[in-house]
């Protein structure tokens, strides 16, 4: 017999400013910064039954405190003629982010400024007819939870863990689209390519009968993939929304000696319907289905799911119920 026992507090607070200058009908200049300030505690407890009383297990609780300060600043410049576009832009982001087991005294300390810089080009061949090209650097920071190292013990021999010292993914995104309008319905279709460092995969380790899931920086991914997007509005009341994805991607990287080097691949569907009924009531329906994929470790199954939704305006559209 065990129990845990989570005592949570957080506290996130935002500041952003944003300038906009039109320096002329074809250019214009944006620039603006924002700072994020996270802090978190997490009290995490699990006791054992020992002789029919509860007692704390000190190997399995701790004190988890979270601070992560961002700051970015960013400048954008954007030319537009009749038919053709650029706009380029570079973002400075400054993360400092400090983690501490309180009981136990583990530090982690990062400090690191990243920039990010984005272009993008469209032109228009024809009214109904254009093509864009575009390349943005991205990243993504390792969530609280994945930090935090005392996550979800489901029983003594599966534990669930996040890991302090994981560090964020860096993406290089390229992409190259077209766009055409024929009457109500509009097609978008694409092609990118995408290249991924330091990777984050959850990783199982299984070491005396208890099998340790926990998130871990892992290698590259290259993606090379197509996207078709099309929507047709019949009416006022009635409009479809379609996605499709596929991609194919190199998987390299190695764990504790072992290589994990293979090519896999998957794709992606979605459907969104929208109805207008009467009486000021919209109707939504919307399909997922996203194929089997391969991992480091395990294979995930397909995933077919549903989201409908109600929305009704009242007291002459003042209000909105859900």
């Amino acid at each position: 017999d065990q129990k845990t026992r989570t005592d949570f507090q957080e506290g996130k607070y935002t500041f952003n400013v944003d300038y906009t200058k039109p320096i002329s009908e074809k250019f214009t200049l944006e620039t603006g910064a924002q700072y994020v300030s996270n802090q978190v505690s997490n009290d995490f407890e699990v006791e054992n039954i020992i002789n029919g009383e509860w007692i704390a297990d000190l190997s399995q609780t701790n004190i988890f405190e979270y601070d992560q300060k961002v700051l970015g600043v960013y400048g954008t410049g954007a030319y537009e003629k009749d038919k053709w576009g650029v706009k380029l832009g570079l973002r400075m982001e400054n993360t400092d982010l400090s983690t501490l087991l309180k009981n136990t005294n583990e530090k982690n300390d990062q400090n690191f400024t990243n920039f990010f810089p984005t272009f993008h080009s469209s032109y228009k061949l024809t009214e109904a007819f254009s093509l864009q090209a575009g390349y943005s650097r991205r990243i993504f920071r390792p969530r609280l939870w994945d930090l935090n190292p005392f996550f979800n013990i489901r029983n003594t021999f599966a534990i669930r863990t996040g890991n302090p010292d994981l560090l964020p993914e860096y993406t290089d995104s390229y992409e190259i689209a077209s766009i055409y309008i024929v009457g109500k319905t509009s097609f978008n279709f694409g092609i990118y390519y995408r290249y991924t460092q330091d990777v984050v995969e959850r990783v199982s380790i299984f070491e005396d009968k208890v099998n340790t899931t926990m998130p871990m920086n892992i290698g590259t991914n290259r993606a090379t993939g197509v996207e078709f997007n099309a929507k047709y509005t019949p009416n006022k009341k009635l409009s479809f929304n379609g996605d499709f994805n596929y991609n194919y991607f190199n998987r390299q990287g190695d764990f504790d000696g072992t290589s994990f080097d293979f090519n896999g691949d998957q794709w992606s569907t979605k459907i969104t319907s929208k109805i207008k009924f009467p009486f000021e009531i919209d109707f939504e329906i919307t399909g997922h289905f996203r194929s089997s994929v391969r991992t480091i470790q395990a294979d995930v199954s397909q995933n077919l799911f549903a989201d409908l939704g109600l929305r009704k305006k009242i007291l002459k559209g003042r209000g909105v119920l859900n």
